[in-house]
């Protein structure tokens, strides 16, 4: 977004920390397309496992879905990209994505509401000849 100041979504604490975090992760897991696979897969295996205790209701799916979110900002990292204008991105997509659903909704809930239950013998089309 060239111009235009990016909010700061994560303070610089959390900012070093996930640095910190991907500088180790990359060591260990490797380099390049090798740590983005490995991400990928970790990213999987925690959506899986979230998945798997919530619906025990099993109140540890929180603590996973934070590790999620760390491994999502590694995987902004891995390519590159500012956290806090990827986040800035999404939080405008998000918003206008959920107020066209919500406004599509009111708009076919107001149609429905609109119409007739029975059709009239004057609401028919007329054929012509």
């Amino acid at each position: 977004m060239p111009g235009k100041k990016i909010r700061k979504s994560f303070t610089e604490y959390s900012r070093e920390r996930i640095k910190r975090i991907h500088g180790l992760s990359s060591e260990y897991n490797g380099r390049g397309g090798k740590h983005t696979e490995k991400l990928l897969f970790l990213v999987r295996e925690h959506a899986r496992e979230i998945t798997s205790l919530h619906a025990v209701r099993d109140g540890h799916f929180v603590t996973e879905t934070g590790d999620l979110l760390v491994l999502c900002l590694e995987l902004i990292l891995e390519e590159g990209a500012d956290p806090d204008a990827v986040i800035e991105l999404c939080y405008g997509r998000y918003h206008s994505k959920l107020k066209g659903l919500i406004d599509r909704r009111k708009s076919r809930n107001g149609r429905k509401k609109c119409q007739p239950a029975v059709r009239l013998p004057q609401d028919r089309k007329i054929s012509r000849g």
